[in-house]
């Protein structure tokens, strides 16, 4: 019971002093390509985003407009495999952090409210669009759609980082599809008073 109150106590501690952040994007564009993979085009290979309009302002991104799903070679009965892992720049080189996520079936939690990505993106999907993202040629309409680029976290995170992810498909034999999205967006985390 005592080591119940030191992990509680410590928590508090940590989190009651958590510093302020911004991640500031590399590319204006928010998405590049991962680096080394012959013809990736990135999330382009995933979605059409030429009528999308993204604006940093003040600590936040604003994103509307529409996408609309262009990977090509899956199908609506395909089963898709994310994962996505942040890097930190140390010592000249890209280090995997512990922060990763990984789901076996993507399309059975693209909705859910306790998923990682519903704050950021699917929750501003309107809800009679909310179809999975291996239906080919169907448009999302989002409403609008703010991202905090300003956020508390309670250890020191400053510095140059990269969120990569990854999503492949499987047919209903469960045999790999050829082509793979990978997307990664890269910039830095600054301490903000």
């Amino acid at each position: 019971m005592f080591s119940i109150f030191i992990i509680a106590y410590l928590l508090l501690l940590a989190f009651g002093n958590a510093a302020r952040y911004e991640f500031i994007f590399d590319n204006e564009e928010i998405f590049e390509s991962c680096p080394g993979i012959p013809g990736n085009n990135g999330v382009h290979d995933l979605f059409d985003l030429s009528d999308m309009i993204f604006e940093l302002s003040e600590g936040r991104l604003e994103v509307s407009g529409n996408s609309t799903s262009v990977w090509e070679g899956v199908e609506p009965t395909d089963r898709i495999q994310g994962r996505g892992d942040l890097y930190k720049f140390q010592r000249g080189a890209w280090q995997v952090t512990p922060l990763t996520f990984a789901v076996n079936d993507f399309c059975s939690v693209q909705y859910s409210n306790s998923s990682a990505w519903y704050q950021m993106w699917t929750k501003r999907i309107a809800p009679e669009d909310r179809k999975c993202i291996n239906v080919y040629g169907h448009v999302y309409h989002y409403m609008h759609l703010p991202v905090d680029t300003v956020f508390e976290y309670p250890v020191n995170i400053e510095g140059r980082h990269k969120l990569v992810v990854n999503l492949r498909a499987f047919d209903e034999s469960n045999k790999e599809r050829p082509k793979i999205i990978c997307t990664q967006i890269v910039g830095e985390v600054i301490k903000v008073k």
